[in-house]
């Protein structure tokens, strides 16, 4: 097996370059790996489909995205339909939410733990011609991340407090939105809504657990629609919505719609802000599938 870091070093607060770089030598005699520095967004993803295309393919490459959610969502894109390529996330950006599916998330921060793992088999969701191994959101959720990813900048503010005051800014200025919801061929909601999240696993945002029941190997996309709300009651829905309370809350099972699908259809009158795995984009229309068992993620031992 060959070991490839691949390694963002603007991830998190610190350059993890160097850090890394010295934890691998106690490894230079026990595994066959290489180090590569990412140099943009989206360079990851390049990166290893072009290693994975020009490299024999009865070997297995386990790559390990070193730094946040959007340097696995680059590598994973990167890897993805390759049967020879193994996915590892050693977790050293400011969120790293994809592995809080996982009971035992701290793993995710021990290269030991990460080089002596086995891989499994989970499910990803195919946005357009994206792949996303976590959560796709649409709506008030995209605003929100564009936000974050504009508070994040500041010192001294970690991942789950840019997500805060990114969530109390959008309360302000971005809130509901036409939306039209087409699930498994059959529109579900057709007017204004606040938001839907389209999940794999089951939190992001720094730990909003959106789709609290969302398994990342059960073939199943969960849905969660939050329509139309008011700013005062959107701001008491926060609270419960990151503690994962919505889905089975009386008080609001005339505002949220949850349910598993394999197909989705998202659509509104102009283009909005939709996020994949905390990627952020502007569309008007974005289609979404299940694949099944798409990549081999590597297991903490």
């Amino acid at each position: 097996m060959k070991h490839i870091f691949v390694v963002n070093p603007k991830a998190g607060k610190t350059d993890r370059v160097a850090q890394i770089t010295e934890e691998l030598e106690v490894y230079k005699d026990k595994i066959d790996y290489e180090i590569y520095v990412t140099k943009s967004i989206g360079d990851a993803r390049e990166y290893v489909k072009a290693y994975l295309s020009s490299h024999p393919k009865d070997v297995i490459y386990r790559f390990y995205a070193c730094g946040g959610d959007g340097t696995l969502h680059d590598v994973v894109n990167g890897a993805a339909g390759f049967e020879n390529a193994e996915v590892a996330c050693y977790a050293s950006g400011s969120g790293n939410d994809f592995v809080k599916n996982f009971p035992d998330k701290e793993r995710f921060k021990s290269l030991d733990c990460l080089i002596n793992g086995k891989s499994q088999k989970i499910d990803l969701l195919k946005v357009d011609d994206k792949y996303c191994i976590n959560i796709f959101n649409y709506g008030f959720d995209g605003e929100v991340t564009f936000g974050m990813l504009r508070f994040k900048r500041w010192p001294l503010v970690s991942g789950p407090m840019a997500y805060n005051l990114a969530a109390i800014t959008s309360l302000l200025f971005k809130m509901n939105q036409y939306l039209k919801i087409t699930v498994d061929n059959e529109v579900i909601f057709d007017g204004k809504g606040l938001l839907v999240a389209v999940a794999n696993g089951n939190c992001y945002g720094g730990g909003f657990h959106c789709a609290p029941e969302a398994k990342i190997d059960d073939g199943l996309i969960d849905l969660c629609l939050v329509k139309k709300v008011s700013r005062f009651k959107a701001a008491g829905l926060i609270k419960i919505y990151k503690a994962g309370e919505h889905i089975h809350n009386p008080k609001l099972k005339d505002l949220i719609d949850y349910r598993r699908c394999q197909h989705v259809i998202v659509e509104s009158h102009k283009p909005v802000a939709y996020a994949i795995d905390g990627e952020v984009f502007r569309k008007q229309r974005v289609v979404i599938d299940m694949i099944k068992s798409a990549l081999n993620f590597v297991v903490p031992a």
